[in-house]
């Protein structure tokens, strides 16, 4: 019916707005409402009375953190100081909460009761959308936290780290996520020795809308957690803090401006679970999002964070929101590179003329003489060993660019680029030349598109043909969409593809599970 097609258009429109500020929600100030005009008025007076004593008391925090744990060696901070030293503890929590209490937090209501370290050693806290939401630890007493191993070097942030004992990860050591999950799931079976250590678990910060995709390192212990929840109810979303939106000081400005900010968080009862929940953590995280979902009454999504690109898994491939290459013919255009040039080089490429490029011949290739916009278009496209890309990637996504060209048309282009002829004069798409066509267009490393390519040829197959992959390109039930709706470009008329909340490829068109025009 027309009313379930329009909730299910603004769900799928939720999903794909998980990681950004939602401009039509999101824009605070400026505009002709009141609240808007609100936040300018008092901003002058505000901010700058508000900032300064929040950063006082801030700074106040750093000796006392620090004298907590000075003099101590390592073998003594292994171990729980929780009770050791509860005076500096006391002094920290209330420096800490009036800290956020100059920052417009003078209310915060709270539902439902905090278990103990001994009922959920563990705290899962959700929808993460700010850097105002560690005011949660303050509620829940000072909990012990997971955090990069960098931070510990950030003046206040790096003493309060280690006052709480916090468990530290780093991004650069291989060995240190092993670590990290051996500590959590000491300290969860410890049996109220060690205080409570809280999660994040989307990861990153989205606008609240939805719920991004759990990671389950909060689950690998297998023991009960206790779910919190997190609602700032203000007229106008100030706090928000996402990967595309407000910067940290628009989101201080208009935070700080309000008289007072709403604050709600809510206890959920202690979630125990199940046997097979315990020996699959991925399991667990999914259950508890759906869970945390329903009682926030938003949807659950498989949005998550890889690197800096927000993505949603379609199959085996994980798919930025959009289309990287996108920036690419923007910064094309805006230096004047003609598209009309691209079908001459793309002959060029077909013809076997042109297949590797350095940096110069690229310049002369596409005719361009800045500096700046010719490093940043190489530097898309993988270097081989002696520092040459290759062209035909190129001409691959200059082509994707044409909003003219259609979904078959640029399908039969990219098998026409990449496949070879084999003894018998039959053309093949090889597994290294899919890896490419993929990797040019969607930004998929080998190891996905591997995968894919393997689902589609079997290896006593000697490669792919045409035909397979006009299949795969426009007719799969699943990766189909790629090509008739993520790779249009903006300016094909057609409507932008929504991610729904599910990526898995069933080989059904059901709701949710591929990306789907409206």
């Amino acid at each position: 019916s027309a009313p379930v097609r329009r909730d299910a258009r603004r769900e799928r429109s939720l999903a794909r707005r998980g990681f950004g500020g939602d401009r039509a929600h999101g824009h605070c100030g400026g505009t002709s409402q009141d609240p808007g005009d609100k936040f300018y008025v008092l901003g002058p007076i505000l901010f700058p009375l508000r900032f300064l004593l929040a950063a006082i008391f801030l700074f106040l925090m750093w000796p006392i953190a620090a004298l907590r744990v000075s003099g101590m060696t390592e073998e003594e901070l292994s171990r729980s100081i929780r009770h050791r030293r509860t005076i500096l503890h006391h002094l920290i929590y209330a420096l800490s909460r009036t800290m956020f209490f100059m920052c417009g937090f003078h209310w915060i209501t709270i539902r439902g009761r905090r278990a103990s370290s001994s009922e959920a050693p563990l705290l899962v806290v959700a929808p993460h959308s700010t850097f105002f939401d560690p005011i949660v630890t303050v509620v829940c007493d000072l909990p012990s936290v997971v955090s990069r191993v960098e931070n510990l070097n950030i003046p206040v942030i790096g003493a309060l780290l280690r006052f709480n004992q916090s468990i530290m990860v780093s991004r650069h050591d291989p060995a240190s996520r092993k670590k990290v999950v051996e500590e959590v799931k000491r300290r969860a079976t410890s049996r109220g020795e060690w205080p409570q250590v809280l999660f994040f678990p989307e990861g990153t910060n989205g606008n609240g809308q939805v719920l991004l995709k759990f990671k389950p390192g909060a689950f690998v212990a297998g023991v009960p957690v206790q779910p919190v929840l997190m609602r700032y109810p203000n007229k106008l979303p100030a706090t928000i803090w996402t990967w595309k939106g407000n910067g940290v000081l628009k989101v201080l400005w208009l935070t700080m401006s309000q008289f007072y900010i709403n604050l709600e968080i809510e206890f959920l009862p202690v979630y125990n679970p199940s046997p097979e929940e315990k020996s699959d953590p991925a399991l667990y995280a999914s259950n508890m999002q759906k869970f945390m979902a329903k009682a926030l009454g938003k949807p659950a999504t498989e949005y998550e964070l890889m690197g800096d690109t927000p993505v949603t898994p379609l199959g085996h491939l994980k798919v930025p929101l959009d289309p990287k290459f996108w920036e690419l013919g923007k910064i094309l255009r805006k230096a004047g590179f003609s598209f009309d040039s691209v079908q001459g080089l793309i002959d060029l490429c077909l013809e076997g003329v042109c297949s590797r490029v350095g940096l110069e011949e690229l310049a002369e290739k596409l005719g361009l003489t800045q500096t700046d916009v010719i490093s940043r278009v190489f530097s898309y496209f993988p270097k081989d060993a002696s520092g040459m890309i290759d062209f035909r990637e190129v001409s691959l996504v200059l082509a994707a660019q044409d909003a003219t060209r259609s979904a078959e048309e640029l399908a039969k282009l990219a098998f026409d680029l990449f496949s070879t002829c084999d003894a018998d004069g039959c053309f093949l798409l090889s597994a290294e030349g899919f890896s490419s066509i993929l990797r040019s267009l969607v930004g998929s490393p080998p190891a996905e598109s591997g995968k894919v390519y393997a689902e589609l040829c079997p290896r006593e197959t000697p490669g792919l043909d045409r035909d397979g992959f006009l299949r795969f390109a426009v007719r799969h039930p699943c990766y189909r969409h790629l090509f008739l709706f993520y790779l249009r470009p903006p300016a094909s008329g057609r409507k932008k593809p929504r991610v729904q909340q599910n990526g898995s490829c069933s080989g059904k068109t059901t709701p949710g599970n591929q990306f789907k025009s409206d």
